[in-house]
């Protein structure tokens, strides 16, 4: 017998290799045994990383909510867009992947691979892609011709913010981040209406990682975002901003606002300013201060006769344009003026610094700062939006000195909001009612929150005051007037004080007007400063002329009928020089083809034959822009208006194929 035959039949070794095969035998028993146990009973942790593994958790987010205009006008709308974004562990795994995405993304896959996170199975690379972009995608092989993309990449489908009408309000429609969150304006301020409420669910994988199946019910717990309806007119915004950029150019001023309001709802129906692409958005308006100079004249002047200080007819001496006190000389705006007793109306009127000094000296500390917190100066308007501040006041009446008393008596030594100015003349204007200014329309049916303030003496004399300011021989506001309408307001202009010297400013100063048509039929205010104009800085001259063109702008928008009988114009239809008649004792006629009465008939009669199977443009010469409105309403036109008056030329012409939301361009008579 040989030896190999000999080892295997030695009892040790046949007894190791049976413990061997015990061991192997019993080791596979216990393989059965646990893995029939896990397929029918199951293991939690085992069963916690395959959940990991083909499971995950997705976020749906909602639609955004639209801004809108009073007038439904979208001024914020969303649009799908695409994105790149993909799977950080996946992408390192593959060098192909990693130098295509480089080359995309215009870096090197060192610096790339230094970026991505190995732990992470998500990140963004480009958010919302141009399809310049995408196409320099397919270019570059990250998209395939059959739409694939290499391994760990994907385009996500996600949506945009977008404003179509561009700079249109900007500053208060407030813009988003790239994950369409508000971080100014209206966007922040109106943030969890506007986002909705997001889902979250789990989603169950594919291999290749991609949501293949998630609980339907998650969608019942999310909720779109709700649209936000502002006050302002998009169309009358348009115009206001028009005029404001046309004036601080011309002007050559740092900047500028203008604010029109409704003064018995409280409702802004404009809010312009220049300039109006800051990096940072701010409504000015609420969150910026100014020391209002001479238009706090006659919120004083009605504050007094309303406590039974003074009446308007009441003379005071100014004078002769020097009023020492404390040492100090209080001076006329011009060296000219040296008036000797003149009453409260002819200080409105000419703007008597002096007198405003006397004033304010008889009325007070106490009673005067009492009036202007009932008027809500020194607080927020209430409009809620962030970033509003509540200007500044003295704070213990018994501790202010007569100088600063007397300067505040001609809107020095206080800092005021533009709003809260505008609130106060609307209190003048509505008949003594103080509201609360809001950027967001009132609801039909919402009752306005009015509270009664100045009675009706304060506000009959106080408005006479302001009618002299425009209508008066020396009146300061004469470049303010509108034809057919009576306008009451005020001239200001304010000097600034110089951040170097800590004084005020001999070269910098604040030009503003404020006021509004008497006697029409829907009351509004009007508001336009420009904050350091060069050459002749005064208001009269500055913001008077802004604000004659954005009264004419809102009273041809919303259609407000004249408060004054104007003379009827006469029309020539024809463009050839008319014939000349035989003079009539030395005096010269000319042949009138039509006038303008008998055009705007024709007029009417051709645009109420609309056709809305058919639309053409029909002529609107010799129509006033609210018969224009009205006949064209069909199609939600985008009317713009240049003048004031009847309509003079028209874009389109009549006869021109008419469309939904069609742009009008309207130019009306001087």
């Amino acid at each position: 017998m040989s030896a190999h035959s000999t080892f295997h039949q030695t009892p040790s070794i046949r007894i190791r290799l049976s413990l061997v095969i015990g061991v192997f035998a019993l080791i596979s028993v216990g393989m059965l045994v646990r893995s029939t146990w896990i397929q029918i009973i199951g293991d939690p942790k085992l069963e916690s990383l395959a959940k990991k593994q083909f499971q995950s958790k997705i976020l749906m987010k909602p639609r955004r909510g639209l801004i809108t205009d009073r007038t439904g006008e979208p001024l914020a709308i969303n649009l799908e867009t695409s994105s790149l974004a993909g799977n950080p562990s996946k992408i390192l795994k593959s060098q192909t992947t990693m130098h295509l995405l480089a080359h995309t993304l215009g870096t090197t896959p060192a610096i790339l691979k230094k970026k991505l996170d190995p732990k992470k199975s998500f990140a963004w690379f480009e958010r919302h892609l141009s399809d310049e972009q995408l196409e320099k995608f397919r270019k570059g092989g990250i998209i395939l011709a059959n739409g694939d993309m290499p391994e760990g990449l994907s385009i996500v489908k996600e949506m945009k913010r977008v404003y179509p009408h561009n700079d249109l309000a900007s500053s208060l429609v407030g813009g988003v981040n790239v994950d369409t969150d508000g971080i100014e304006g209206v966007e922040l301020w109106k943030n969890t209406t506007l986002r909705g409420k997001s889902a979250s669910f789990d989603a169950f994988k594919d291999a290749l990682g991609r949501p293949a199946l998630y609980n339907s019910n998650a969608q019942t717990n999310m909720r779109d975002g709700e649209n936000v309806e502002l006050s302002i007119d998009s169309s009358l915004q348009y115009s206001v901003e028009e005029s404001l950029q046309d004036a601080v150019t011309r002007t050559k001023a740092q900047g500028g606002l203008a604010i029109v309001m409704d003064s018995n709802t409280g409702e802004i129906l404009a809010l312009a300013q220049a300039p109006n692409h800051s990096k940072v958005k701010k409504v000015m308006a609420l969150t910026d201060g100014y020391e209002p100079g001479s238009t706090l004249k006659p919120i004083m002047l009605a504050s007094a006769i309303n406590k039974g200080v003074a009446h308007a007819s009441d003379v005071y001496f100014g004078h002769y344009g020097k009023f020492k006190i404390q040492k100090r000389t209080i001076n006329e705006a011009e060296a000219k003026e040296k008036f000797g007793y003149i009453s409260l109306k002819k200080m409105i009127e000419m703007s008597s610094n002096v007198v405003a000094a006397e004033l304010a000296l008889k009325f007070g500390a106490e009673r005067y700062i009492g009036a202007l917190k009932e008027l809500g100066f020194g607080a927020k308007t209430g409009s809620q939006f962030p970033g509003e501040i509540s200007g500044w006041m003295p704070g213990q009446p018994k501790n202010i000195k007569p100088l600063t008393l007397a300067t505040m008596g001609f809107g020095q030594s206080i800092m005021v909001t533009p709003m809260q100015m505008v609130r106060a003349y609307a209190a003048i204007a509505n008949g003594g009612y103080l509201v609360e200014p809001t950027l967001l329309k009132r609801a039909e049916g919402e009752n306005t929150r009015r509270v009664p303030i100045l009675k009706q003496l304060a506000v009959k004399e106080t408005t006479d005051a302001l009618l002299s300011v425009t209508e008066g021989e020396k009146g300061t506001g004469k470049k303010a007037r509108v034809e057919g309408y009576l306008v009451a307001g005020k001239t200001g202009t304010a000097q600034t004080v110089d951040s170097g010297t800590k004084r005020y400013s001999n070269s910098r100063y604040i030009a503003s007007f404020i006021g509004f048509p008497v006697g029409t039929k829907q009351s509004i205010v009007v508001l336009t400063l420009l904050d350091h104009p060069k050459g002749f800085y005064f208001a009269s001259e500055t913001a008077a002329p802004l604000f004659a063109e954005v009264l004419k702008a809102t009273v041809s928008r919303f259609g407000i009928p004249t408060t004054e009988k104007l003379e009827s114009r006469l029309v020539l239809q024809s463009p050839t020089p008319p014939k000349k008649l035989d003079s009539i004792d030395g005096t010269e006629s000319i042949k009138i083809a039509q006038s303008s009465a008998e055009i705007a008939a024709q007029s009417v009669e051709s645009a109420s034959e609309v056709n809305i199977d058919h639309p053409v443009m029909p002529s609107l010469l010799g129509l006033t822009p609210q018969e224009a409105l009205r006949s064209l309403k069909p199609f939600s036109p985008h009317i713009q208006l240049h003048g004031f008056g009847f309509i003079k030329k028209q874009i389109p012409e009549s006869g021109s194929i008419l469309s939904p939301n069609i742009h009008v361009t309207l130019f009306l008579e001087e």
